[in-house]
């Protein structure tokens, strides 16, 4: 429910021209978790989808840079060689991981991180659109400057105990119905 609050909602397209074709240094920014079907396993499965910034500062066909545009990969909940996941992992370490450490690999550890990245344009099945796909990951040689960003809270805190305890359970009951209507 938006509870009264009235969005502003854009008509028309964005700028959604894909980059060109090539390497780029990508910083990660955030990582969630997705559902998409697997068409392979025929099942629906989640997934990490990692979003990254691109930090080269390369111009564009249309003149545009691309500094700033995002990309996304996801990857399985699977660590192995084949995997995206690994691959990641791989290139932001600079080494094969260790049983060990993929065992105690956090997906949410990487985020900050750089790495390079060949980048590719593929046209939708109906070739009506072009979209970007990463290709590769590698080791960054060269840190670029980093995008700031906000990371989301992990949590958010609740308010102390005492005053939990003091809350009237029918007057919580009796607001939340309010609300809802």
């Amino acid at each position: 429910m938006l509870n009264g609050i009235k969005p502003t909602i854009r008509v028309g397209g964005g700028n959604y021209n894909p980059i060109s074709d090539g390497a780029y240094t990508l910083q990660i920014v955030d990582v969630s978790i997705v559902s998409g079907f697997n068409k392979f396993k025929g099942i629906d499965e989640e997934k990490l989808n990692y979003q990254f910034a691109v930090l080269d500062d390369v111009q564009q066909e249309d003149g545009s840079s691309s500094r700033n545009r995002y990309l996304w990969k996801r990857c399985s909940l699977s660590m192995h060689e084949k995997s995206w996941l690994y691959k990641l992992a791989k290139a932001i370490y600079g080494h094969d991981l260790s049983k060990e450490e993929m065992e105690k690999f956090d997906a949410e550890s990487i985020v900050g991180k750089q790495v390079k990245a060949l980048v590719s344009q593929s046209p939708s099945s109906d070739g009506a659109t072009i979209y970007n796909n990463i290709m590769t990951f590698s080791k960054v040689d060269k840190q670029l400057e980093a995008v700031e960003f906000t990371a989301k809270p992990k949590s958010v805190e609740v308010e102390s105990k005492s005053v939990i305890e003091e809350v009237d359970p029918d007057k919580l009951i009796e607001e939340i119905e309010k609300a809802n209507k």
